[in-house]
This record gives C-alpha cells, structure tokens and sequence, in this order.
C-alpha cells in the first residue's frame, strides 16, 4: 500500500528529472552548434578576403567561402548565396542570414560588408583587420569559459546533491521515506522540493552562461 502511494510521487519526481536533464541537454546542443558556427565564420571572413583579393566579386568571394566552409555554417551561407544568385539583393540576403545565425559577430561582418558596398575601400584590408578582431574575440570567449569551467561543475554538483540524498534515504530509510511520502504534506513536499531544485540548477546554469 505504501509504495503504490508512493508511485506516482516517485513517477513525478523522475519525469521532472527527466525534463531537466532533457531541456539542459538541449541548452548545451544549441549553444555548441552556436559555438561552431562562430569559430567557423573567422575562417568563411578570410576565405571571402582570399576571393575579393583573387579578383572575384562579392558574390562569388561568398560562394567560395560557402564551399569552404564546413557545416552548419556552409548550410547557412548556401542559403544566402542562393538568395542572391535568385536576384535578392546583396544587403538584405546577408541581413536576413545575420538575423538566421542571430550572432554579433555574423551583424559585424554584415555590416563590414555593406558599409564598403556604400562606400569602398580597400576592403580585403578590412576584412583581414576582422578576422583578427573576430580570433581574439573568440579567444577571449574561449579563456572566460575555462575560468567558469569550475563554477559550472560545482553547480552541477550542487544541483545532484539533493536529488542523490533522496535516494539515499529512500535505500536507507525507506519505511520512514514511503510513510512521509503517504501523506499529502509530504508528497506536496517532495514535489515543490523537487521543482525548486530544477529551477535553482537552470537559474545557476544561466548565471554561469558564457554567450
């Protein structure tokens, strides 16, 4: 009787460290494919200085930084070279691609671009100068991770704690853990107990964000 009672307290108490686990997992896909994107836009930069030094036009400089390029971003630069080769204009295809990748470092380099487009310039000089900016960004984003690189393992193990010494009682004490989940004040407490610990990890986590 009392694990049946039991049951759906510890059924919920799983899903909701399921949906953690889940929504953490892809928090952290998201942000590793936006992470490979940005190191790989430095190289698509300098591929498109190359092409522009090599006497290609704008258009063919990005078509060959998107065969240069590898995914996700070649995906992405094969779109906007589509759109331009089907006779959308220069501007607002890379506007929408900068808007697409929603990075800084994507509106720079569109807005590097555009600026030279109404102005001129020697701009595989200023592509060249962005490239360095962009490296050293990602350099100094690279060293900000690896100082956090211990804050987020503490709050990765502050945030199991708990849920680790609900198990352990429940292995332990498991009598006095199924009594206390028997009634409706200690069920009511393990639920609320176990939605504040999933909103104190997701909160530390994005303390601990590094964009």
């Amino acid at each position: 009787m009392l694990v049946l009672t039991a049951g759906p307290v510890l059924g919920l108490a799983a899903v909701g460290v399921v949906a953690v686990g889940l929504r953490v997992r892809a928090r952290r896909r998201v942000s590793n494919t936006r992470r490979r994107r940005e190191e790989q836009l430095t190289d698509a930069v300098a591929a498109i200085a190359a092409g522009i030094r090599s006497g290609l036009s704008l258009t063919q400089s990005l078509a060959h930084a998107r065969d240069e390029a590898e995914a996700p971003l070649r995906e992405d630069l094969a779109g906007a070279v589509s759109r331009i080769e089907t006779g959308v204009p220069i501007r607002e295809a890379l506007n929408d691609w900068a808007e697409q990748l929603d990075s800084e470092d994507a509106r720079l380099v569109v807005g590097v671009l555009d600026l030279h487009r109404r102005s001129g310039g020697d701009l595989p000089s200023v592509l060249d100068n962005l490239v360095r900016t962009l490296r050293e960004r990602r350099a100094a984003h690279r060293e900000v991770r690896a100082l956090t690189a211990q804050a987020r393992l503490s709050a990765m193990i502050l945030g199991s704690l708990p849920i680790g010494f609900f198990a352990f009682l429940l292995l332990t004490s498991r009598r006095e853990m199924l009594d206390a989940m028997a009634a409706p004040a200690g069920r009511i407490a393990v639920v609320v107990g176990l939605g504040l610990e999933g909103l104190a990890f997701l909160w530390i986590r994005r303390l601990l964000e590094v964009a």
